[in-house]
């Protein structure tokens, strides 16, 4: 046998070793979950961590943070994974998504809402009615609580948002818009009807409420 064909031979088998080598080695780390170990969930953070609804009907949108046993975080509000719960729900329910909405109300009622995944779980406390207020630092303006529909209806306010005197981004809504709409982006509302509308701005830094009474 000349050199040249045992030469061939050792380079087909050299060849034949190695991709017997790189396919086991890869067969090894895609069993590792695609080549590396997916963080474990170890924690869940709700926000805003006081929210308040001060009037029936009045909803709020909850954020489930989940943390990482790596350091990183992701937002598993909706995640099909995330359970969420009321210790009242009666007073306050919560949807799978993590809106909150009060449904009677007893002020001071304190309302514990609980969002879990796998073993990680993370609740906070809800105060439902007229005396609650919250500690998110979020104040709306103008903050004129009452007016009169004689005189305003049709008046436009333009309301902003902001936290500890910078004014911030927030979307809006109205608990009843057949008192007062407001648009959920600008900010802009006006005045349609008599009766109590709670104006919402939710903010990255949490909430802040504004109840108006519109009378006769």
């Amino acid at each position: 046998m000349s050199k040249l064909v045992k030469r061939s031979r050792l380079k087909v088998a050299g060849a034949f070793a190695l991709l017997c080598g790189v396919a086991f080695l890869t067969s090894a780390m895609v069993g590792c979950n695609g080549f590396f170990v997916d963080p474990t969930l170890s924690s869940l953070t709700i926000t805003p961590s006081t929210p308040a609804l001060q009037n029936i009907d009045q909803t709020q949108q909850l954020t489930a943070t989940g943390v990482f046993d790596d350091g990183s975080t992701k937002n598993v509000t909706a995640a099909k994974e995330t359970t969420w719960s009321s210790s009242d729900p009666a007073a306050v329910t919560v949807s799978n998504t993590g809106m909150i909405m009060a449904v009677s109300l007893t002020s001071g009622t304190s309302v514990t809402i609980s969002a879990t995944n796998g073993t990680a779980s993370g609740t906070i406390s809800v105060c439902v009615g007229s005396s609650c207020t919250t500690s998110s630092g979020v104040a709306i303006s103008p903050s004129t609580s009452s007016y009169s529909l004689a005189t305003s209806q049709g008046l436009v306010i333009n309301f902003t948002a902001s936290v500890n005197g910078t004014n911030t981004t927030a979307s809006w809504s109205s608990s009843d818009v057949q008192v007062i709409q407001v648009d959920p982006t600008a900010g802009t509302a006006q005045i349609v009807g008599q009766g109590t509308a709670t104006i919402t701005a939710q903010t990255a830094s949490g909430t802040g409420t504004l109840t108006i009474t519109v009378g006769p």
